[in-house]
């Protein structure tokens, strides 16, 4: 019976003292800020998952501007995300990306692309591409 109270109380103390103070307990992996994301960020999960989502866009504008150029996801940086209107029906975003654009593997960047997407439940759709 004492063993299980010691057992019992240095559990407890380990709870108490190291796990929650250091967030090892409770931790959240995958938070975004949904007012705006700003360059400097850690990428998160839902940091990627938008980037993800707007490749198809990015590709299709990207290789129409500039057949000959690459890029990768993980050097785009997302500038900002806007939300225009609020409540159920109203999901309309504004969300810049910025891309940055290279010839080759092993060849240094050409440029950057900065394109502007508006985000509803209908789709997405590109509204402004900036070189």
């Amino acid at each position: 019976m004492k063993n299980k109270q010691i057992n019992f109380i240095l559990t407890l103390y380990v709870l108490a003292f190291v796990l929650f103070p250091t967030g090892i307990l409770f931790t959240d992996t995958g938070t975004a800020k949904s007012k705006e994301v700003r360059s400097g960020v850690e990428h998160t999960d839902y940091y990627d998952v938008l980037l993800s989502l707007l490749d198809p866009y990015a590709r299709k504008v990207i290789t129409k501007e500039y057949p000959e150029r690459s890029y990768a996801l993980w050097d785009a940086e997302i500038i900002e995300v806007k939300r225009l209107t609020r409540g159920f029906p109203h999901y309309n975003f504004i969300v810049k990306v910025k891309y940055d654009t290279y010839t080759g593997a092993l060849n240094p960047p050409e440029g950057y692309i900065t394109i502007t997407f508006q985000v509803t439940l209908e789709g997405v759709s590109v509204i402004k591409i900036q070189k």
